[in-house]
């Protein structure tokens, strides 16, 4: 595949490498990415080269003015693994065509930035973390041509804002992706101006993680531990995000007043709690308008989604493609100096009837995210904004038992139908009237005598 394309706009990059395409089969969770990644012979990188930037909402919040959009520390890390070890480099204690110069990397991460500042996105509700990853991969892609499957087998690039939250230490994002090499006569040198070769993109992911969020809350089984609060540290990452914008400051707020509301015994039942916060109102809300904005881009019908989120068949739309995966890491002081009890856990928000968490969708069209600023408490919120009662909820196996049912009536019904269509044709060709016969005329005594 060929792509032409101006190398200074990132607003015309292919969807295989911006991380917010529509391109699915490339789109792929971390796990999935690390089976198909082979184990490096050489790995050239370059760590925390720090910026200031305007990249959206900064500790304090942002309301979406350019002109008071806060710059912020950001810290920029890539690193790429070389296709074959740098033999002659080592052999020669020089810098040779085997290996790649850190120079190199700093330069083009600079020059990407340079991109991105001078070309801040119109609306500004783009600006943010993920387009500033862009920026930095279409540069190693396009202009500088490093990003190519004809040179390595993988590249990951993370963007860290250490300074966005004011209970943690930042939030991130990691792009990572895989290359294959390309066939022989795509390795040709085009001397056509502004045309490249496919770089051999195999799959990616991009994962947004807050790390480090430390909140006081009550949490513990012991009679003193319902008295005083404890300081519990949450990691939460979000797998196969695409979302440009700076939507995950809402969403470490989410987080932030759910661990401070909460007053469960257990990390096991806070940790569960926390993902049903942020899928129904963080992360189902943002698919859905993500559909809405696509449906309306590519002339699809939002309207044959249901209300009623049992009656979809989800399965058959590219919404499960559009669902992250939600992984979080809780831990607490122990009760003893010598321990810090932990557990983390992953949860799959697809809607699928089969899955504990389907009942999370229900509403799922009127959903919404918290305005900024995020005033008062999280529980006041939603019982103004959804008062549906998720607690009682419908069991999931059953739900998925009744669709199966009623599918299989639907089957029936058909078939009963078609039987009773062949049995009506058959019935009206038999009352048709008969051909008259046609009497055969005795053969005459010579035709009788030339046949003996």
């Amino acid at each position: 595949m060929e792509t032409q394309v101006d190398p200074s706009d990132t607003s015309e990059i292919p969807s295989e490498i911006h991380p917010s395409g529509l391109d699915m089969c490339m789109n792929k969770t971390l796990w999935e990415l690390s089976k198909g990644r082979e184990e490096p012979v050489a790995v050239i990188g370059i760590k925390n080269l720090q910026f200031t930037l305007p990249v959206g909402a900064g500790a304090w919040s942002w309301e979406g003015n350019i002109a008071d959009c806060p710059a912020q520390p950001v810290l920029v890390s890539m690193s790429v693994s070389l296709r074959q070890p740098f033999k002659t480099a080592s052999k020669g204690d020089d810098i040779t065509d085997d290996t790649i110069h850190y120079g190199r990397l700093r330069s083009g991460i600079i020059q990407s930035v340079e991109n991105y500042k001078s070309r801040l996105p119109d609306p500004h509700d783009k600006l943010g973390i993920l387009l500033l990853s862009s920026s930095i991969i279409h540069h190693f892609t396009f202009e500088d041509q490093l990003a190519i499957g004809k040179h390595i087998t993988w590249s990951s690039f993370k963007i860290m804002l250490p300074k966005v939250s004011l209970h943690g230490a930042g939030i991130s994002l990691t792009s990572e992706m895989i290359y294959k090499m390309p066939p022989l006569k795509e390795q040709l040198p085009d001397v056509e101006a502004g045309r490249i070769h496919t770089n051999g993109l195999w799959g990616r992911s991009s994962t947004l993680r807050v790390h480090d969020l430390t909140v006081s809350t009550i949490i513990g089984m012991l009679e003193k531990e319902r008295i005083r609060k404890q300081k519990v540290v949450a990691n939460v990452e979000i797998d196969r995000w695409h979302w440009l914008g700076d939507d995950h400051w809402d969403m470490e707020q989410i987080i932030l007043k759910t661990i401070e509301e909460s007053t469960f015994k257990t990390l096991e039942a806070l940790a569960e709690h926390i993902c049903k916060r942020v899928a129904r109102y963080f992360l189902i809300p943002m698919i859905v308008k993500r559909l809405r904005i696509d449906s309306a881009k590519y002339a699809n019908k939002w309207e044959i989604f249901d209300d009623d989120y049992t009656k979809n068949p989800w399965e058959e739309t590219i919404v499960s493609y559009l669902c992250p995966f939600i992984k979080i890491k809780l831990e607490k002081p122990g009760i003893y100096l010598d321990t810090t009890p932990g557990v983390e856990m992953t949860m799959d928000i697809r809607p699928s009837p089969r899955s504990p968490y389907f009942y999370l969708w229900k509403g799922y069209k009127t959903l919404k995210i918290p305005d900024r600023p995020f005033e008062g408490t999280l529980k006041d919120w939603i019982a103004k904004n959804d008062p549906e009662d998720l607690d009682d909820r419908e069991d999931p196996a059953k739900l998925h038992l009744q669709r199966k049912f009623e599918a299989f009536q639907a089957e029936v019904a058909e078939a009963r139908r078609i039987t009773e269509e062949i049995n009506s044709h058959a019935s009206a060709s038999s009352s048709k009237p008969s051909l008259p016969s046609i009497k055969r005329e005795p053969s005459s005594p010579r035709i009788k005598r030339e046949q003996e």
